[in-house]
């Protein structure tokens, strides 16, 4: 073939390429304004959660006095207000939690707020000097967005921890936390391998479940 020849075919298809690139650059702005409005509904309310949620820690912190009991009161608060805790719970719980008995799962949720609060307020101390930076959010389904994002230390003694917060984005209810991942890890599922454990360990007793957080939270 000669050389003629070869960059005739080369103008050819890149003729056909930026033509191709044309016809995509043209039809992009279709699709760009035929996704659906309410996947950037979904994506506004997710950010918006996780952003409120990091500011009331940041007060909280700056202005914590060390007072255990103004302490629980502002993480019940939190909690209450940014996660959503019977679904937590009834994800947590597996196959188990459609055995459980009405008053089973009353407990269940209760123990398990009560475990979460006090873990957290137990801990709170490490969290000062932590700053979130969101990397990005992306949905997940009709009802789902995942706000991905990363933990620095502002000292410089920790390093660096990849953290994403699933957040429920119902169309007729505010959007709330259901699981948060480290390091690519689903601490919501890791919850419910373990209490599925402590369940089958117990004859399939839900209440044994019950009984286990209770034990952990009383220990020192």
């Amino acid at each position: 073939m000669t050389r003629k020849s070869q960059i005739g075919i080369l103008t050819a298809d890149l003729r056909a390429w930026i033509r191709s690139g044309f016809v995509c650059l043209c039809l992009l702005p279709l699709f760009l304004t035929t996704l659906p409005a309410r996947a950037s509904d979904q994506i506004t309310a997710a950010n918006n959660v996780i952003t409120s949620m990091i500011s009331e820690v940041e007060t909280y912190l700056e202005t914590d006095p060390g007072d255990i009991e103004k302490r629980t009161e502002n993480i019940t608060k939190l909690l209450d207000t940014h996660f959503d805790l019977p679904a937590i719970a009834r994800f947590s719980a597996g196959p188990y939690w459609r055995a459980a008995n009405e008053q089973e799962r009353v407990d269940y949720v209760q123990t398990m707020r009560d475990v979460v609060v006090d873990t957290v307020v137990r801990n709170f101390d490490q969290l000062s000097g932590l700053r979130f930076t969101t990397i990005d959010s992306q949905v997940k389904g009709d009802k789902m967005v995942l706000v991905r994002g990363t933990f620095n230390d502002s000292t410089g003694k920790r390093p660096p921890v990849s953290v994403g917060w699933r957040v429920i984005t119902p169309a007729m209810a505010p959007a709330k936390v259901l699981d948060v991942e480290i390091e690519n890890i689903s601490m919501l599922v890791t919850q419910k391998q373990e209490n599925i454990t402590i369940i089958r360990q117990n004859e399939g007793r839900f209440s044994a479940l019950i009984e286990a957080m209770r034990k952990r939270q009383q220990a020192p």
